[in-house]
C-alpha cells in the first residue's frame, strides 16, 4: 500500500464552519475586503501553494526586499478589518490564531497534536527547509474575539507549544499570513487535525486574570532584546545635556505622576502601569525606572523601549508628527524640537543641572583620607542635616563602614571586613539595619529609614564587585597539561570518548560564558551516573568550591524558591535524577531552559530581573535509566561513571582545580561552542535513549513488532487480528509478512488489548516514549491507512538498517 500524499485525497472535514477573514492581494494593500470562508475552503487553498520560478538556494541568497517581493503572492488576516486598512486599531475581531514558528524544531508539524487539544492546519513559509523548518499554524477557534483577546489566547497557545519557537511579534491582531509558496525545488510542508475548534473562553480562563498582561508569557528572546535596547540607547542618566538632566530629575514613575497622571493608571502590581485608553491592564512596565516599555497595542508609546523624556514627548507633542516623513531622524521631529523647549522651562530639571554644576566644585575630595571628607556634611539649625546626601557621604568615608559591598554574585549586599558591631556570616541581614541605625544615630544623627536605606543601596552598587570573576581574572597562566577534557575519565572512570571529552569542557566553559556573561543560553544539564560513593558529589563540591550547592530539589523547580536558591551560587547540583513523573520532567526542562529569573528579592522593593550565573550538573546512581520523556531527554548530556578513577577525587588539590578552570578559561577564548555537533550530537542521542527509564512493557512490544503476519493482515478487522495474536494456538501464515509500519494506535488495541475509543493523549505519549527507545523503528510523520477500524494514522517505520 502506497503512503497518500496531500495532493491523492481530498479533504473531507467534520469540524467544519464559517469564519470571517480579511484579504489582500499583497502587502501593500490599500483596500483589504472581508470575506466568508469555511474552515475546509481556507484548507484547501492553503494545502495547494504557489511554485516560485527561483530554486531554493538562489532565494536564500537573496536580499530580504527581494525575498519579500518573490514569497509576496497575496495574505490574509485571520478576522475583519474596518475601513479596509490593515492598521492596529483597525482590526474589528479575529477568530483564526496566526502563529509563524521561525524558530521550530524539526518535527514540530507531525508532533503539534501533542500540544493543541483542537483543531489546526500547518503549512510551510518560503524559507521552510527540513533542517530548519519555518513553518505558519492556523487555530480556528468558536466564537470571534476582540484584538485584545487575540493576543492573550495567542501568546497562552503559543506557550503550550513552546513559545520561544515564535517570532515575538506574530501576536499583533493586524499580523498578516501570506498564502502558501514554495521555491522551484523546495519542500512544502502542509497538515491539519480536523478536530473541535478550540474553546476561545477555556484558555482565557487559565489565566488569573486574562487583562492583566503582567500574566502573558513571552519568549526568552523579549526581554533580552529590550536589554540590547536599552544597552544600545546606553544609561539615560548618563547622556548629556536637557534630555540627561530630565532623566536624572525624573524617573519614569515620578514623570508620569507629574506629566501624565491621566494617561497611565497605576497597578497593584510594583513598576506597571495601565494605559487608560486601552482595554488590558499592566501592560507598562518599567525597567530599573529609568526605562519603560509598553504592551498595550493602542498606546502611541506601545512596542517601544522609552527612558523619560520619550515617554513624556510622545504623549504630550507626539501627535506633531503625524506629517513628518517615515525616515526622518529623531532630533528633527516637531515632536523633539517641543520637548526641548518644554525641558528648558522646567522648573525642577534647572534645578538638577545648577546642583551638578555645584558638586562639580567637590570632585576632588574623593580620593583625600584623614577627616576631610566631613566638611563635605551639611548642617541645619538642629545640627547635622538628616539628609540622603549626609547618608552616602558617610558611608562613603568611614572607616568603619567601608567594609559595606554589593555580591553581584549573590546579588546581595555583604560585608568583607569587620563591621563595628556583632555579626555573623559575610551577608547583609535584617538585624544588620537596625544596628546600623543605631550606629549613625550614636556617631552622627537619626537618619530616616527611608534616606538611610537609599543610602546604603547607593553605597553598596558604587563598591559592587563580582567574587567569581575575580577568582577566574586572578587564575594563574595555564600550564599547559590537558586536565579539562578527561576530569570524569580520571576521576569517576568514565569512557574516554570524544563524546565525554566534549559535555565535560562545555559544561565548564559555560561555566565561565555565565558569569561572564549573565542569562547567556545553556540549557543542558551534564548528568552523572554511577555507584554511590565513588564521589560524583564530592568532584562536583570540589570545583565549585564556595560557589557550589546542592540544596536545590525537583519540587523547588515549581516555583520561585529554586531561582532564589541559584543566588550566590556557580555550579549547582541536582541531586538523584531517577523518580522523576513526565510532570517533573516537564517542570525540570521549563527550569532549565530560563535564563533570566524574575523575581522580588528579599531584600528588593520591586520584581527584578536575575539573568543565570550558574550551571546545573546532575547526579543519580539509578541503573534503570532515568528520564521518560523523549523530548525532554535532549537537554540532557548523560555520561556513566561507573567507578573512582585513577586519580581520586579526595586527592585533588586547589592548584589542580586552578589549573582546570584555567585550562577552561583558555578554551572560551578560543571560542568553544557550547553546543555539540555531528558524530557526537548523534552519540548524545544515544546516550540520552540509553538513559530513558526501561518500561516492562518494551519487550512485548518488540515481540509483538517481531511477529511475521499473514498476508491478508491488513484486510482483517480488529477482533480477528487479536484471534491471530492470541488464539489458543497462532497458526504458523503461509506466505508470512514482516511488519515494516505501525501507528501507535495499533499497539494500543493491538498489542495492549486496549478499546481505540479509550486512548488518551498520554497513552500515546506512552507509546513514543516506548517506541524512541527500539532502535530499528523510527518516526517517520508519514500517514495511512493500516486496516479498517483505524483510519489515517501516523507512522513509524522499521528502520532502513533493519530491513530485510
Amino acid at each position: 500500500m502506497g503512503i497518500e500524499k496531500p495532493e491523492d485525497y481530498k479533504l473531507h472535514i467534520e469540524h467544519d464552519g464559517s469564519l470571517m477573514i480579511a484579504t489582500g492581494r499583497s502587502r501593500m494593500e490599500k483596500d483589504w475586503q472581508n470575506r466568508s470562508y469555511t474552515w475546509s475552503r481556507l484548507l484547501m487553498k492553503l494545502r495547494n501553494p504557489t511554485r516560485t520560478q527561483e530554486t531554493y538556494a538562489e532565494y536564500m541568497k537573496l536580499s530580504k526586499a527581494e525575498q519579500d517581493n518573490i514569497k509576496d503572492v497575496g495574505g490574509f488576516i485571520g478576522g475583519t478589518l474596518k475601513g479596509g486598512r490593515r492598521k492596529a486599531d483597525s482590526v474589528q475581531t479575529r477568530q483564526i490564531i496566526t502563529l509563524d514558528a521561525d524558530f521550530a524544531p524539526p518535527g514540530l508539524a507531525e508532533e503539534l497534536f501533542l500540544y493543541i487539544d483542537g483543531a489546526y492546519a500547518v503549512y510551510s513559509t518560503h524559507k521552510h527547509c527540513p533542517e530548519k523548518p519555518r513553518l505558519r499554524i492556523l487555530i480556528p477557534l468558536d466564537r470571534e474575539v476582540t484584538p485584545d483577546e487575540y493576543e492573550a489566547i495567542g501568546r497562552k497557545l503559543a506557550e503550550m507549544i513552546g513559545i520561544d519557537y515564535f517570532d515575538d511579534t506574530t501576536y499583533q491582531p493586524c499580523r498578516l499570513m501570506y498564502w502558501g509558496s514554495v521555491a522551484a525545488d523546495g519542500q512544502y510542508v502542509f497538515d491539519y487535525d480536523d478536530s473541535p475548534w478550540i474553546n476561545a473562553d477555556s484558555v482565557l480562563a487559565q489565566y488569573p486574570d486574562w487583562t492583566d498582561t503582567s500574566y502573558w508569557p513571552e519568549s526568552s528572546r523579549a526581554a533580552e532584546g529590550r536589554k540590547r535596547t536599552a544597552k544600545k540607547q546606553g544609561d539615560p542618566c548618563e547622556k548629556k545635556g536637557l534630555i540627561g538632566a530630565f532623566c536624572r530629575t525624573y524617573t519614569i514613575d515620578e514623570a508620569i505622576r507629574e506629566f501624565l497622571p491621566d494617561v497611565y493608571i497605576p497597578c497593584a502590581v510594583p513598576g506597571r502601569y495601565t494605559y487608560a485608553e486601552g482595554s488590558t491592564a499592566a501592560g507598562l512596565v518599567m525597567y530599573d525606572d529609568k526605562f519603560a516599555y509598553s504592551n498595550h497595542a493602542t498606546d502611541p508609546a506601545g512596542g517601544k523601549l522609552c527612558n523619560t523624556f520619550d515617554l513624556v514627548r510622545i504623549h504630550k507633542f507626539g501627535a506633531l508628527d503625524e506629517d513628518a516623513a517615515p525616515d526622518t531622524a529623531g532630533t528633527k521631529l516637531p515632536s523633539y524640537k517641543a520637548m526641548m523647549d518644554f525641558v528648558q522651562e522646567d522648573k525642577e530639571t534647572k534645578l538638577t543641572l545648577g546642583r551638578e554644576r555645584k558638586q562639580e566644585a567637590l570632585e576632588d575630595f574623593a580620593d583625600d583620607d584623614g577627616d576631610e571628607w566631613l566638611s563635605l556634611l551639611t548642617y541645619d539649625k538642629r545640627g547635622l542635616e538628616n539628609s540622603l546626601n549626609n547618608a552616602v557621604t558617610i558611608l562613603q568615608y568611614d572607616e568603619d563602614l567601608k567594609g559595606l559591598v554589593f555580591n553581584q554574585m549573590a546579588d546581595n549586599l555583604e560585608f568583607r571586613e569587620d563591621a563595628p558591631w556583632k555579626r555573623s556570616g559575610r551577608f547583609w541581614r535584617d538585624a544588620d539595619d537596625a544596628q546600623l541605625e543605631a550606629y549613625m544615630a550614636k556617631k552622627y544623627t537619626e537618619f530616616s529609614k527611608n534616606k538611610l536605606m537609599s543610602a546604603i543601596t547607593k553605597v553598596a552598587d558604587d563598591r559592587a564587585y563580582h567574587p567569581v570573576r575575580e577568582y577566574l581574572d586572578g587564575l594563574p597562566e595555564w600550564d599547559g597539561v590537558p586536565r579539562l577534557d578527561t576530569l570524569l575519565v580520571d576521576y569517576l572512570g568514565a569512557e574516554d570518548t570524544d563524546y565525554v571529552r566534549q559535555v565535560t569542557r562545555k559544561t565548564l566553559c559555560a561555566a565561565i560564558e555565565r558569569v561572564r556573561h549573565p542569562g547567556c543560553k545553556f540549557d543542558t544539564v551534564l548528568v552523572l551516573c554511577g555507584p554511590q560513593g565513588i564521589g560524583k558529589s564530592t568532584l562536583i563540591a570540589r570545583i565549585g568550591g564556595e560557589w557550589f550547592s546542592d540544596s536545590l530539589n525537583l519540587a523547588d523547580t515549581k516555583d520561585k524558591t529554586a531561582a532564589e536558591k541559584l543566588q550566590g551560587y556557580w555550579i549547582i547540583e541536582i541531586g538523584e535524577m531517577a523518580g522523576m513523573g513526565s510532570a517533573g520532567v516537564k517542570t525540570l526542562r521549563s527550569f532549565i531552559t530560563t535564563q533570566d529569573d524574575r523575581y522580588r528579592a528579599s531584600y528588593g522593593r520591586r520584581v527584578s530581573s536575575h539573568p543565570r550565573q550558574c550551571i546545573l550538573i546532575g547526579t543519580t546512581n539509578s541503573e534503570e535509566g532515568y528520564l521518560n520523556d523523549v523530548e525532554g531527554g535532549r537537554r540532557f548530556w548523560p555520561v556513566n561513571t561507573p567507578c573512582i578513577g585513577v586519580k581520586k577525587v579526595w586527592d585533588i588539590t586547589q592548584e589542580e582545580i586552578d589549573q582546570i578552570w584555567a585550562e577552561a578559561v583558555r578554551r572560551v577564548e578560543e571560542g568553544e561552542s557550547l553546543i555539540l555537533s555531528g558524530n557526537v550530537a548523534e552519540e548524545a542521542k544515544k546516550r540520552q535513549k540509553e538513559a530513558m527509564i526501561s518500561d516492562p512493557r518494551e519487550e512485548k512490544v518488540r515481540e509483538y513488532l517481531d511477529i511475521m503476519l499473514p498476508s491478508d493482515w491488513y484486510e482483517r478487522d480488529l477482533d480477528k487480528r487479536r484471534d491471530f495474536l492470541y488464539g489458543t494456538e497462532r497458526p504458523v501464515p503461509e506466505t508470512p509478512l514482516r511488519r515494516d509500519f505501525v501507528s501507535a494506535q495499533e499497539i494500543w488495541c493491538e498489542c495492549f488489548g486496549n478499546s481505540l475509543t479509550k486512548m488518551e493523549r498520554k497513552d500515546a505519549f506512552l507509546v513514543k516514549t516506548i517506541m524512541a527507545k527500539l532502535e530499528e523503528w523510527e518516526y517517520s510523520g508519514e500517514r495511512k491507512r493500516l486496516g479498517a477500524g483505524y483510519g489515517m494514522q501516523r507512522l513509524y517505520r522499521r528502520s532502513e538498517t533493519f530491513l530485510l
